[in-house]
């Protein structure tokens, strides 16, 4: 007897995830943000309810992954770099989340084969292709990882506007502080739109408006913005994706 084939509403899933907790958690983050923050979400219908999307935003806080995660409509799967799991309960709280651990230092192949995996599967990937969170809530060059990402699997591609985020979470910051978040969704992009010429510059000037951030040319990247120096041929995988949850 052949295994029964997945429903639409129910696709294949590359990465494993606790949906008791997965809900719990996304409740629990909502709640909070809508009292602390005063989140406000908009443009969420710009995301497509079903096949491969590929979700682009900027990086300012470690508040980042949960916001794009709790208001994007349907699961979303991340990488985040292995050493925020040094504490066991949030190392166990992250795989049921389904987020996949990665060493940043290693070799990037696996991490982006696995992205590749998930969206080839039909779902969605949320990535921030600065590499790093920002220190000044600017927007940096973006890594070639979105362009490997887009030519790879045909993904849509949903730019996102993270506004506020940086000055309610910035780098050295203990806790979160009571700032107004917004986020924003904007129109999709097909893969022709991403890998045309200036295809990918057009996506972070897109991303910068939707946050209402400034663009920051690479010259003039902050001390501590620069992601870890990685093999020529896979830098830009490494901090396109590792830090999704960083």
């Amino acid at each position: 007897m052949s295994a029964p084939s997945a429903t639409p509403s129910e696709p294949r899933r590359v990465v494993r995830r606790s949906r008791f907790w997965w809900w719990l958690s996304k409740w629990s983050v909502l709640l909070f943000s809508k009292v602390w923050f005063r989140l406000r979400v908009e443009g969420q219908a710009n995301v497509p309810p079903s096949g491969p999307v590929l979700l682009v935003a900027n990086h300012a806080s470690y508040l980042d992954p949960p916001l794009v995660g709790t208001t994007a409509g349907r699961w979303v799967a991340f990488l985040a770099q292995a050493g925020l799991a040094k504490f066991g309960p949030l190392r166990w709280w992250l795989t049921q989340m389904g987020v996949t651990l990665i060493d940043r230092s290693a070799p990037s192949t696996a991490a982006l084969r696995m992205v590749a995996d998930c969206l080839a599967a039909g779902e969605a990937v949320g990535i921030f292709p600065e590499g790093t969170r920002s220190s000044d809530g600017s927007v940096g060059p973006f890594r070639n990882g979105v362009e490997f990402l887009v030519r790879r699997t045909g993904a849509t591609v949903v730019p996102i506007g993270l506004d506020g985020a940086h000055r309610a979470y910035p780098r050295k910051a203990w806790l979160p502080r009571p700032r107004k978040l917004i986020v924003r969704y904007g129109e999709p992009w097909t893969a022709a739109q991403v890998l045309a010429p200036g295809g990918v510059e057009a996506l972070r000037a897109r991303v910068a408006a939707l946050a209402r951030a400034p663009l920051r040319a690479e010259s003039q990247t902050v001390a501590g913005d620069r992601a870890p120096a990685a093999r020529p041929e896979t830098r830009s995988s490494t901090t396109s994706s590792a830090e999704g949850g960083a």
